[in-house]
């Protein structure tokens, strides 16, 4: 048999519940200082890509002859000889710049775009691509659905949103407005700019971002690690002190706070008949006296482990001075009678040798209704135990305050 105490067991080393949720809330808040000025940063390099590729088709567009240019317009004015000497500036622009794809010029004709001039046409290209070239009035499909034609015609540099490929990989185009001597709107520039670079480079920062991200999940959890073992060494040092403030440190057994919280929650339950049992060691005032309170302590403590020895699953008990006092929910007074004489024969047979002889105690029982109140009870019992005592020692006295049938 044995004592059953409200303490609980104590708790674990380790809390998986705080060490998750201060795992995610740690990578959240890490995540968030690597991923967002990361992408800040990428939307940065893209703009100040897109950039330096409208400032490629303005410089491209700056060569050509804008007169000349506004002459294709109209297809009588073609000349094989006149689109050699057009094309020209845009073939040495080209042949500079290793990392143009396509240039071309443009003009917008009754709202549609048609190509005029192109350096693939061109037997002095230099460049390492074999280039497909647009032939002169061709019609240009674009990809695009907004007024892209109608920007470039206000005086804008127009670069496409999105990322385009050919056979040679990966360009972003810029169309750049021309003009004649007289101010004149004649057409427009189309570069198509390699991004192998440009890719590389984010390749680069994708990785070390990915790694950035690793590190940071790494170091989440080994956050999340420390914080649930700080918080489980913390909570067991609480837990080891609210033991030793509802403990008896000579017995083991429950103290008077921790009895009181041990009632309070029986208090809360709606139960049958409890009883409490006021237990008082017989002569052990003259053990004091005779033998020192050694030898005192010591008789208790042998009379708390008697009684835990007698207890059930569900009573309690707790020392409160000199006295024990025992706790049984859901206990008739039979019952209560019983748990007193097995107290009494363990007490008999047990004895002790620096004593000199068997000792015994007395025994007040307070029985209680269903309307628990531990400081009645508890002065019920003492005036049990005061009838116990004035008849002998080793005596029981009830009180049984539950109502009659």
């Amino acid at each position: 048999m044995r004592e059953i105490s409200l303490t609980g067991s104590a708790p674990g080393r380790f809390e998986f519940k705080t060490f998750a949720v201060v795992t995610v809330l740690t990578a959240a808040v890490l995540f968030s200082l690597v991923a967002i000025p990361q992408w800040l940063s990428k939307q940065a390099r893209l703009e100040g890509l897109g950039e330096q590729v409208g400032e490629v088709a303005r410089l491209a567009a700056s060569v050509v002859d804008g007169d000349l240019h506004h002459k294709f317009r109209d297809k009588d004015a073609y000349s094989d000889a006149l689109y050699a000497e057009a094309v020209k500036p845009l073939v040495r622009f080209h042949s500079a710049d290793p990392d143009i794809h396509y240039l071309y010029t443009m003009a917008e004709i009754e709202g549609e775009a048609y190509f005029i001039l192109d350096t693939a046409t061109s037997g002095e290209l230099r460049t390492e691509r074999e280039l497909e070239a647009s032939e002169y009035l061709e019609k240009f499909e674009p990809r695009e659905t907004d007024d892209w034609l109608s920007q470039i015609a206000a005086g804008k540099t127009y670069v496409t949103p999105d990322f385009e490929e050919d056979d040679y990989g990966t360009f972003l185009s810029a169309h750049a407005p021309i003009y004649d001597s007289d101010g004149r709107y004649s057409g427009f520039v189309g570069v198509d700019y390699d991004l192998q670079y440009y890719l590389a480079r984010e390749a680069r920062f994708s990785t070390i971002t990915q790694h950035t991200l690793a590190a940071a999940v790494i170091l989440s959890l080994i956050v999340g690690c420390l914080i649930a073992q700080y918080r489980g060494v913390i909570k067991r040092r609480v837990h080891e002190l609210y033991l030793k403030s509802v403990t008896d440190s000579l017995t083991g057994l429950l103290n008077r706070r921790g009895l009181l919280e041990v009632t309070r929650a029986a208090g809360r339950e709606k139960s049958s008949t409890s009883a409490i049992l006021l237990i008082d060691v017989d002569g052990l005032r003259l053990v004091n006296t005779l033998r020192g309170h050694t030898t005192g302590d010591a008789m208790l403590a042998t009379v708390a482990q008697t009684i835990r020895d007698g207890l059930v699953e569900g009573d309690h008990c707790a020392r409160i001075g000199s006295e024990f006092v025992v706790f049984a929910p859901r206990c008739d007074a039979t019952r209560a009678e019983a748990i007193a004489r097995s107290i009494h024969d363990r007490l008999r047979s047990r004895g002790m040798a620096m004593v000199g002889c068997s000792f015994s105690a007395s025994i007040g029982i307070a029985v209680s209704s269903e309307s628990f109140d531990f400081a009645e009870m508890y002065r019920e019992a003492s005036q049990a135990l005061g009838q116990a005592k004035a008849e002998g020692a080793g005596k029981v006295g009830i009180i049984d305050m539950a109502p009659a049938a």
